[in-house]
């Protein structure tokens, strides 16, 4: 009963909002696909964090640049080998952070490092949303057109990009894959639209895997902004100081819950705030800021805890039947991941609820070769930033590469 006022007098205040101080839209068109960000102050942005981070710990690497069919720049590391490795391994990061993330437990606890020191030869990917990526051939990183993607766009078209570099520049046919949180939600989208790319894949290592979302925290958030959202076209729904500033604005606890949570930063990004040279270590003003992420990321996400479904984009009716011909949204086809998973997971976890890992678990094909584990106490963030990773969740994906190592 709560949940339904709240969302009558959101739905009053949105629509007083829009009818009497919002500019006036032009009319909606299939085609006008856009969606707004904030304008971004990138001035300060130090776009080899990562290089800094690893030579800090005694580790040189090499810093190359990745372009993507669509003409993202990423950047992407690798750590200088030492001699012939044991195999290839990518680690990709989560929303709003950048490859700097892999370094936050330090030369002797980061998964990176032990698998360095085991022998393997360690990159780095940067997506299209990352502070160390360079942006675009042609748009502009404040322009709208930039921030037109979600981890749709980040798997099938950052990843993909990626894995045929590294593959190609080490001479492998597969590479292991370890991937915080969003980087989950990507290469389960690569795996199932472009299924090719399992063979490619010595095996695939999840930590926090969003997929299916309902049962966290934020559902009824989630839920309580769809009969807006089904008001208005995407290009509507998030033009320049519509519906996410006003939203935001008059319920920024519900914000901050939602997408504070999804920051996975805690009062910064980990290691950008706390481990790079002349940091302040102070926390952001508010919790609700767009640096480094794209409010269809965003959208994208609050669209799978609604629905409790893992499925593309939601345009709307006119704009889903251009572009899917069909309305709602196709599911993405777990049924085509045939690679090697492995599902590391908290029982404390309130983003990604450990029921929903489970229920990806159980939509995997059966010839999936599948290992999940459910480790007691741990919440969001603590599968990068906790030092007891190293003898629990790092043991265990070690063990693991090791294992799948002999099949490449």
């Amino acid at each position: 009963m709560v949940g339904k006022c709240v969302g009558m007098i959101v739905s009053a205040l949105l629509l007083h909002i829009l009818l009497s101080g919002t500019p006036q839209t032009e009319a909606y068109q299939v085609r006008k696909e856009i969606s707004f960000n904030w304008i971004r102050d990138s001035g300060d942005v130090v776009r080899n964090q990562t290089a800094i981070l690893l030579r800090r710990d005694g580790y040189e690497s090499d810093r190359m640049q990745v372009r993507t069919d669509d003409g993202y720049l990423l950047t992407v590391y690798r750590m200088l080998p030492k001699k012939s490795r044991l195999g290839v391994v990518l680690f990709h990061h989560g929303i709003r952070q950048s490859s700097d993330m892999w370094m936050f437990l330090g030369p002797k606890r980061s998964l990176a490092y032990q698998l360095y020191e085991a022998g393997y030869d360690v990159w780095f990917s940067n997506s299209r949303a990352s502070p160390e990526s360079e942006g675009h051939e042609r748009l502009d990183r404040d322009s709208d057109h930039y921030w037109d993607f979600s981890f749709h766009e980040i798997g099938t078209e950052d990843l993909s990009a990626v894995i045929d570099y590294v593959l190609a520049a080490t001479d492998r046919k597969t590479l292991h894959f370890v991937g915080y949180s969003e980087a989950g939600s990507a290469v389960l989208t690569l795996l199932s639209e472009l299924p090719g790319y399992n063979q490619k894949m010595a095996s695939v290592e999840l930590m926090a895997p969003p997929a299916f979302m309902q049962y966290g925290q934020f559902a009824w958030i989630a839920r309580m902004v769809q009969p807006i959202r089904a008001l208005f076209p995407w290009s509507v729904y998030y033009t320049r100081d519509a519906l996410p500033t006003q939203i935001c604005t008059l319920f920024r606890n519900e914000c901050c819950l939602l997408f504070g949570q999804m920051n996975d930063r805690g009062t910064g990004n980990g290691t950008r705030t706390e481990r790079s040279p002349g940091s302040s270590n102070r926390p952001r003003a508010g919790c609700f800021d767009l640096e480094d992420v794209s409010l269809k990321q965003l959208e994208h996400y609050r669209q799978i805890i609604a629905s409790g479904r893992f499925q593309q984009f939601d345009y709307g009716y006119a704009v889903n039947l251009h572009r899917y011909k069909r309305d709602p949204p196709p599911d993405y086809c777990l049924w085509d991941v045939t690679a090697r998973i492995a599902l590391h997971y908290g029982n404390k976890d309130k983003t990604v609820d450990w029921r929903g890992v489970e229920q990806l678990a159980r939509k995997l094909p059966k010839v999936v070769e599948l290992q999940k584990t459910l480790y007691k106490g741990f919440s969001h963030r603590d599968f990068y930033r906790s030092p007891k990773t190293q003898t629990t969740v790092y043991a265990n994906i070690l063990k693991s590469i090791k294992r799948h190592t002999t099949a490449q």
